[in-house]
């Protein structure tokens, strides 16, 4: 019986990572196909095309190896496709007026659910559970700011529970007395790292990096929510 290998490749050694772009004709065909849709279909083509191309980037380059290898690579390149990606292709999209808190939720529940130890494996053991992750992961990113940006007014409570959630997440990570996850038990240790260490490191990024980036993110909605927010009438007009 064949060994599976992870989507992305056997877990890579540093001096052969900078050589990992991950050229898989799947892969390719179905960013170019997305893309040529998106550019179809949607007329804010300069954002759909900032967000295809670092989607692109995220999967094709060695940080898709890296992230086999290392925890805190996996973690690093779901900030970016969550948190910078997602909120560029939300604002690309047709103003949807989803429900912000429902979408807030079923990100929360899928971001959890994804880095437990039981799912987390199966996406390092079979293509479909690790396209499952990313794919859903991405996809209620996306939702969730798309809602947020839809009714930004309506935002507080979904915007509190993903900063929420994230910072409890980034601190239980960073501050766990042992790895959670048992593949990484081996994978770290050519990149001088524990599992353990390399957890912590994960933890730190989504603390910093992820907090920052999302703090950015709702800046951004709060300054388009006070400019679009008709100014109210002066003392002299309410004579």
């Amino acid at each position: 019986m064949d060994t599976y290998v992870p989507f992305c490749g056997a877990p890579p050694i540093p001096a052969e990572l900078w050589s990992r772009w991950t050229l898989d004709p799947y892969l390719l065909s179905g960013l170019a196909l997305a893309g040529l849709a998106g550019f179809v279909l949607l007329k804010d083509k300069a954002r759909f095309g900032l967000a295809w191309g670092l989607v692109g980037l995220l999967f094709v380059s060695p940080l898709c190896a890296a992230s086999i290898a290392l925890f805190s690579a996996r973690v690093g390149q779901h900030i970016l496709l969550t948190l910078v990606a997602a909120p560029i292709l939300a604002a690309a999209l047709p103003r949807m007026r989803l429900p912000a808190l429902p979408c807030a939720i079923l990100f929360a529940v899928l971001f959890w659910v994804w880095h437990a130890p039981g799912p987390y494996q199966a996406t390092l053991e079979s293509d479909l559970g690790y396209w499952s992750m990313h794919l859903s992961l991405f996809g209620s990113a996306t939702l969730l700011f798309a809602a947020m940006r839809a009714r930004p007014h309506m935002a507080l409570g979904a915007a509190a529970l993903t900063g929420a959630q994230l910072t409890v997440y980034a601190s239980m990570l960073t501050l766990a007395p042992v790895a959670w996850h048992d593949w990484h038990l081996a994978t770290t240790l050519n990149y001088g790292l524990t599992a353990l260490a390399d957890q912590q490191l994960a933890g730190a990024l989504m603390w910093v990096a992820g907090g920052a980036l999302f703090l950015t993110s709702i800046a951004s909605l709060a300054l388009r929510f006070f400019k679009e927010t008709p100014p109210g009438p002066t003392p002299a007009q309410t004579r």
